[in-house]
């Protein structure tokens, strides 16, 4: 009888036993779990963050370089601006007597007559210092008017000019202005333009 007790007692404690066993392993397991868990949710926290700074940096990055061309594009706009600066080669002369007519590139085109509608770019300056007061190659766009609603010296000094060809007139003001003031020519000033004849006609 003893020996039964005994033997009862003893499965017992080794139920017991193994039950413990049992609900430790599982509870190790599942605090095991819950770590993996919460170390997979912070891998991927950070990686989410590396990704956003990553993408923050490109963006910053990206505006800099656009500010920076922007700011090389107007510095080289500036740089290029025509109005304000010397003539490139020409030498300043005190005054003018008569109407001076230089081609510096000849034209193979067609060639313009008395008369004529042109379209071309030019560059104006004074003759007494070089600086230029005026020129279409600032904004790009070159001028049309027929030949007989500019100022003399253009009247006589572009007639036999080809299309394709650059001449440059140095104009005496009564040629010019005369005793008229205009924007950056004082009265009574003698002129000098470089003239690139794109075309003739409308």
């Amino acid at each position: 009888m003893g020996s039964f007790k005994d033997w009862r007692k003893r499965i017992i404690a080794i139920s017991a036993a193994v039950l413990f066993l049992a609900t430790s392993v599982g509870f190790s397991l599942m605090v095991i779990w819950q770590i993996k868990r919460d170390n997979d949710q912070n891998k991927q926290q950070q990686e989410l963050q590396s990704a956003l700074d990553q993408a923050q940096t490109e963006n910053t990055n990206a505006s800099e370089a656009n500010e920076a061309t922007e700011s090389t594009n107007q510095t080289s706009e500036e740089t290029t601006k025509l109005e304000g600066t010397k003539l490139s080669g020409f030498t300043p002369v005190a005054s003018v007597t008569q109407l001076q007519i230089t081609d510096t590139v000849a034209g193979t085109g067609a060639e313009v007559k008395a008369g004529d509608t042109i379209t071309a770019h030019y560059t104006g300056a004074l003759a007494k210092d070089g600086t230029i007061f005026q020129s279409s190659l600032d904004t790009g766009n070159p001028f049309t008017s027929p030949l007989a609603n500019l100022i003399q010296g253009w009247q006589t000094g572009i007639p036999g000019m080809k299309e394709g060809g650059t001449r440059r007139l140095v104009i005496p003001a009564a040629q010019a202005y005369g005793s008229t003031e205009r924007p950056g020519i004082p009265a009574n000033s003698d002129l000098v333009f470089d003239i690139q004849l794109i075309k003739i006609g409308e």
